[in-house]
């Protein structure tokens, strides 16, 4: 009696056994006697005991693989990428996945260094600094197909660094602060000619206005001087000469008052004899002709 108990415990467990509960995203890889027969998805799932067995389970979940990649250029220099692949297995291929490659992130890394190697054979180092959405562009492509074929899919490619020797990047820093230096000196060169021309404007314009100033004060001294002696030949009868050698003197002596009375004034001589004064007329009435 006991032996038979002990015997439907033994069935019940193997029953049991039988049953598998897959979590979601992932799979498991079922072989019946050493050979693949099934994938069991997410869910509640049964499988035949002893007969069937469990082989794998297989995340279907986006995953990230991070490495570094040294690469020669075709200029010679030697450039170290640090890149990252997003993948995942594809549902619809997860046999392959899992009986193509012993070692999947191994073989998957050596293969993306293979092209990226190639591809940075045909560029200089400048052009990988340059270059790196279309080197995504290149590995994908030429890498899609075969990750396919491994039951794995690419999502992303992303070069996130490119490490040069410290010489190289030595080198472009002086070049590329030369060049700034460069154009600062320009910059500044042109601002200094800009400078020089608005004061040359400027200077232009003053004149022109200092010009039309004197322009308009001689006018307005013609006219009045115009009309003093008109009001001089009605009022006291003499001609235009007697007037005008007398308008003349006036303004010879207020110009001698009013030089006397500037503070920085030199000495000035004079003859101060009466009879002179006629002959200073004539000198200033010969000078206004003029």
């Amino acid at each position: 009696m006991e032996f038979f108990k002990i015997l439907f415990a033994i069935g019940i467990i193997i029953l049991l056994s039988g049953i598998k509960i897959v979590e979601q995203q992932s799979v498991l890889i079922i072989e019946t006697l050493g050979k693949f027969s099934k994938v069991l998805k997410p869910g509640f799932n049964i499988i035949v005991p002893i007969i069937q067995r469990v082989r794998a389970k297989v995340s279907l979940f986006v995953q990230n693989l991070e490495f570094s990649i040294v690469a020669i250029t075709s200029d010679k220099v030697t450039v170290t990428l640090d890149t990252t692949l997003v993948f995942k297995v594809m549902e619809s291929k997860v046999s392959e996945s899992f009986y193509t490659l012993s070692n999947p992130v191994s073989v998957m890394k050596s293969t993306i260094e293979n092209s990226i190697r190639s591809f940075a054979a045909m560029q200089t180092h400048e052009e990988i600094l340059q270059k790196r959405d279309e080197m995504t562009e290149y590995l994908i492509n030429h890498l899609r197909d075969k990750f396919e074929n491994w039951g794995r899919e690419i999502i992303a490619f992303q070069v996130k660094d490119v490490v040069l020797p410290t010489q190289i990047t030595s080198a472009m820093n002086q070049v590329i602060a030369s060049k700034r230096l460069q154009e600062a000196a320009e910059f500044e060169a042109n601002a200094e000619k800009i400078k020089v021309v608005k004061a040359a404007e400027a200077e232009r314009e003053s004149r022109k206005l200092s010009g039309m100033g004197v322009a308009e004060e001689r006018e307005a001294i013609v006219n009045g001087l115009k009309v003093s002696i008109e009001n001089m030949k009605e009022s006291i009868g003499v001609d235009t000469n007697a007037v005008m050698n007398v308008v003349m003197l006036t303004q010879y002596l207020d110009m001698l008052k009013s030089v006397g009375g500037q503070e920085n004034s030199k000495i000035v001589f004079l003859n101060s004899n009466p009879s002179n004064l006629d002959e200073i007329t004539k000198q200033l009435y010969g000078m206004m002709k003029s």
